[in-house]
């Protein structure tokens, strides 16, 4: 690991990691991941992950309403460029990047949204079945032929485990209808600080931004009694595994060829 980066763990559990860089000039890039994707959800929450995703931007305890987006759009970042997330089957992962960092305060208010998306995303009924309709949206955008092959690829890839039932979009008619208890349950047994990290890098005071840190997220208790996170493991093959998928309305014909690895050991990850 980069003898540069501070890296930290909090009594409540989370991890944080902060280097200083000092190009570009002036910005840094505040991140949150959450070990947590699809691959948590039971057979009647897919999608939820992906939706905890959406609605993060929908309103949290200090920025109610749009307010993340519209206070880092007032300081000259803008939503989709600066302003991101993504789910994954392993991990949900929430991006502030490259965002202008002249005054402390900026700082300040950055570890404020993620401390916000870590514990306190309102999850108000009408901001959720507002998602529900952008989600569905989103899937029919992609529901496209070759996108149906992909997901008959998985099923041969991942023969009876789960990776080849969990693409993050989930499924409509979840989707469509889960109460809104059910996704507040989600959110408060998944989003825990145990389960999450900070990454923040770019133009800051190392020193600084970890106290940062460790003021704005003390309001968030260790967990208590949490559930287990399991790691489902990906069977080894003889043989090697092969599969056609086709469907009418697939736009390319293309040919695959994947490998499976070894877990990369952790003294030489991201060297």
């Amino acid at each position: 690991i980069d003898t540069a980066v501070r890296i930290g763990k909090l009594p409540n559990g989370l991890t944080y990691f902060i280097r200083h860089n000092e190009e570009p000039k002036g910005r840094a890039e505040f991140y949150i991941a959450q070990k947590v994707g699809s691959m948590q959800e039971e057979d009647s929450q897919q999608g939820l992950a992906h939706f905890l995703e959406h609605i993060a931007f929908n309103g949290t305890k200090n920025f109610p309403g749009k307010g993340i987006i519209n206070f880092l759009e007032s300081i000259g970042a803008s939503f989709g460029g600066n302003i991101n997330a993504y789910t994954s089957f392993d991990k949900t992962v929430y991006t502030l990047m490259k965002i202008p960092v002249p005054r402390k305060s900026i700082i300040d208010s950055c570890i404020l949204v993620l401390h916000d998306w870590s514990s306190f995303i309102s999850l108000e009924d009408k901001e959720i079945d507002a998602e529900r309709g952008v989600i569905e949206e989103e899937w029919r955008r992609s529901n496209s032929g070759d996108m149906r092959n992909m997901e008959k690829l998985l099923d041969f890839a991942f023969p009876g485990n789960k990776y080849g039932k969990r693409l993050p979009i989930g499924k409509m008619e979840i989707v469509r209808s889960f109460p809104y208890q059910v996704l507040r349950d989600y959110y408060k047994k998944w989003y825990r600080p145990d389960l999450q990290a900070v990454i923040i890098v770019g133009d800051v005071d190392v020193n600084y931004t970890e106290a940062q840190i460790k003021k704005i997220f003390a309001d968030i208790p260790a967990p208590v009694n949490a559930a287990e996170r399991v790691y489902i493991p990906v069977e080894d093959n003889d043989k090697p595994i092969v599969g056609i998928a086709a469907d009418k309305e697939a736009t390319q014909n293309s040919i695959n060829i994947s490998y499976k690895s070894d877990i990369t050991p952790p003294n030489i990850r991201a060297t």
